[in-house]
């Protein structure tokens, strides 16, 4: 058996819990706003979408081990991965395969390698020759081709790939008059064609690509300076729109951009970009600004009855029904953790008459409300809810499971909403204290709506099926789907014999079942 490696570096690994809380917020009904730097954990429900998506798999020639390596130089080689495709059934999940029945192989690197844009999957292919170039589908072998050749002398290894202004943005490998590097390539369907948008831009290429209306925003770790710049998906409408510790535009409300910008916190909002960073070389405490796309900069500060407070983002920054929520310290000479809301004017303290403040795990935006995992000493762990289905958010009691079983160790990236429901993944315990390992649950937003949906991996106890969902790190932007797929969740998961494969959820218990054992008695599913 081959064991297949799935590589995120620091850098990643902070983005992912942020870009996946964002992500989840957009898998509800009517999907979610565009404006948003989401994660690859679900997917948006329109009339419009399609009736399946598309993920990479390894069959049975090839089984894999799903682990997780910080070692980059182990990914790759090890693995061989094909396309397939899936409409929420067990008949509907097939591989894609061309009139021989040969299959299209999947070159995996990095995240954010495949892409849903007006119907059309994208993603990164290999061909015979092994290199990875992009290609699309439309979930037909004779609809499956590469569409463009960005690096014609080797493999432009496409990911972090974004949807935006009709348009696919990604980090590609190209050969240019300045020489081979990564850098920031926009395709237009439209006309089939492809672009260069930079030169040499920094270590690695463009990061943080985030969608706004009319183009997106993306990052450039360079050795000297971090910068911020917009692009219209045009060479002309490319530009820096900020440098950390330079001087911002005449008029801004500050005169400089922070002395350290992050992008693990980058979200698209009202057309304009939130993100986190240090003030500047003497005030290192984690602030949240607010740029447009003319490079004008204003950070959110809070509104204390008359006095101005900035605030020390501790926490993830989401957006649930319209609105912004973080974690932020707003005090002064002691911790004063609380939860705030941001609605592109107005900061509002959603916690401030609360004594006890277990605001230290990460906020998942979904459209019933924000959550987060609350673990404390003494205390049975929960969900703690902030409820602004009905405009006005407020802090709910404790979510706990009223059934026969209770939860713990809950992780943001697990929880996905889909039509309503939110999935997430949690240790286990029955009445009377048996162990049930890691299995998968759901919750309306309520303790009686919150219950193990089933115990998938029951050959031993303490066993788990260990779930997660199935286009993590897949997706940057969740694909649109519409019909049955828009209401069930699809995840991995191993039942303790078939290893980690494909499985699928309708919040029912007879309704979560396996779609294919791929790999037979490996696992196809890479994580």
């Amino acid at each position: 058996m081959t064991v297949g490696v799935y590589v995120m570096n620091k850098k990643q690994l902070s983005k992912l819990g942020a870009a996946i809380a964002v992500a989840t917020m957009m898998t509800a009904c009517g999907g979610g706003s565009s404006e948003s730097n989401t994660g690859e954990t679900g997917t948006t429900v329109t009339e419009t979408g399609n009736s399946f998506v598309v993920f990479p798999a390894a069959g049975s020639s090839s089984p894999v081990v799903a682990i997780r390596s910080y070692n980059v130089s182990a990914q790759a080689e090890a693995f061989v991965e094909y396309l397939y495709k899936t409409d929420g059934t067990a008949s509907g999940t097939v591989k894609i395969v061309d009139d021989n029945n040969n299959g299209f192989e999947v070159g995996r690197f990095g995240s954010g390698y495949m892409a849903e844009l007006d119907g059309t999957f994208y993603f990164a292919g290999k061909d015979s020759n092994g290199d990875v170039e992009l290609w699309a589908t439309d979930g037909t072998g004779a609809g499956t081709e590469r569409v463009a050749d960005i690096y014609a002398n080797g493999s432009a290894q496409p990911h972090n790939m974004v949807p935006a202004a009709g348009k696919l943005f990604m980090n590609a490998v190209v050969d240019d008059a300045s020489g081979v590097d990564r850098e920031l390539v926009v395709f237009d369907p439209a006309s089939d064609a492809h672009q260069v948008l930079t030169t040499m831009v920094g270590n690695g290429g463009p990061e943080s690509l985030t969608a706004v209306d009319g183009g997106l925003f993306f990052f450039d770790e360079s050795a000297s300076n971090n910068d911020v710049y917009f692009t219209d998906g045009t060479a002309a409408g490319t530009v820096k729109v900020a440098t950390e510790a330079g001087a911002a535009p005449a008029g801004s409300p500050l005169s400089t951009y922070p002395h350290d910008i992050y992008d693990s916190d980058w979200l698209g909002y009202n057309g304009k970009l939130l993100f986190t960073g240090y003030k500047d070389s003497s005030d290192y405490k984690t602030r949240l600004y607010e740029l447009d796309q003319d490079g004008n900069i204003e950070e959110i500060v809070f509104d204390d009855g008359g006095s101005t407070v900035q605030l020390d983002i501790t926490q993830n920054v989401v957006i649930s029904n319209d609105k912004v929520y973080f974690v932020a310290d707003k005090g002064t000479n002691s911790t004063d953790l609380n939860i705030f809301e941001y609605d592109g004017s107005t900061v509002t303290n959603l916690t401030a008459s609360e004594a006890n403040k277990p605001y230290d795990e990460d906020l998942v935006g979904t459209s019933l409300g924000v959550f987060m995992y609350v673990e404390q000493a003494g205390l049975t762990p929960y969900l703690l809810r902030i409820d602004n289905t009905s405009g006005t958010a407020e802090i709910d009691p404790a979510v706990r499971s009223t059934g026969d079983y209770s939860f713990s160790d809950v992780q943001a990236w697990s929880m996905v909403e889909v039509n309503g429901t939110v999935f997430f993944a949690a240790e286990t315990e029955g009445t009377g204290g048996s162990d049930f390992g890691t299995e998968l649950w759901k919750t309306d937003g309520t303790s009686q709506g919150t219950e193990l949906v089933k115990d998938i991996n029951d050959t031993a106890a303490g066993a788990g099926s260990e779930p997660f969902p199935l286009l993590l790190d897949l997706y940057q932007v969740p694909p649109t789907v519409n019909g049955d797929l828009g209401s069930k969740y699809l995840f991995v998961a191993n039942d303790g014999s078939s290893g980690q494969e494909p499985w699928v959820s309708d919040g029912s218990e007879e309704g979560t079942v396996i779609l294919k054992d791929i790999a037979g008695s490996g696992s196809s599913v890479i994580y």
